[in-house]
């Protein structure tokens, strides 16, 4: 088994936490976090290592990011920017979900229970594909994209770096989602926007 560390301690870290144990080839050694997050130390009895200074002595364990946002943020990508350490990101996928042959998943990419991945579909670093979430044939899901539980991305649709779909959203087939935005939950996004927009409702429409 490999050794594994989390980056962050929340809510997150602890669903990734459980996942990775249960693809039984991580060993959970610990997460970094700079608060002490003591409900995940007594709850899964994973131990806090430290802050993310710490890593510079570990340098034989595979990494995950686990810390999330419910919104378009660079706080997940400038931490992966100033942690540097290219070549040892893991990517996590629960046991329980069903991902074609053909699908990529890039390295730092996280797969939670019951998602969907479809033939020739990317999922690329860092991303979060979360619970019963569906992404369909040729879809590209890009950098730091969070999609929510129960979301649906149509076959060759694409989501751009940094956006964020929210829980129970449909993205119809063959439309693009520009970087940084935010689809609010239950929207269903029928053609593209700007980049950094705010889109909600049926059919989705910007309010910002």
């Amino acid at each position: 088994m490999q050794k594994l560390i989390i980056i962050g301690g929340g809510e997150l870290a602890r669903v990734i936490i459980e996942a990775a144990r249960a693809q039984k080839s991580w060993d959970v050694i610990g997460f970094v976090d700079p608060q002490p997050c003591e409900e995940t130390v007594r709850r899964l009895g994973v131990p806090r290592l430290g802050d993310d200074s710490v890593l510079a002595s570990l340098t034989d364990e595979r990494l995950v990011l686990g810390v999330g946002t419910v919104k378009v943020s660079r706080v997940r990508e400038g931490i992966v920017e100033r942690i540097g350490v290219p070549g040892r990101w893991a990517s996590i996928v629960h046991p329980f979900t069903s991902i074609s042959p053909t699908a990529h998943i890039a390295p730092g990419a996280i797969v939670l229970p019951g998602s969907i991945i479809c033939s020739g579909a990317t999922i690329s670093g860092h991303a979060i594909v979360n619970l019963g979430a569906t992404i369909d044939h040729d879809v590209f899901v890009g950098k730091f994209v969070h999609v929510a539980p129960q979301a649906a991305l149509g076959g060759n649709s694409r989501v751009e770096d940094n956006a964020y779909i929210g829980m129970g959203a449909i993205i119809r087939d063959h439309i693009t989602v520009s970087a940084n935005t935010l689809v609010g939950m239950g929207a269903v996004v029928s053609k593209q926007f700007p980049p950094g927009r705010t889109l909600v409702g049926v059919p989705a429409r910007p309010i910002d």
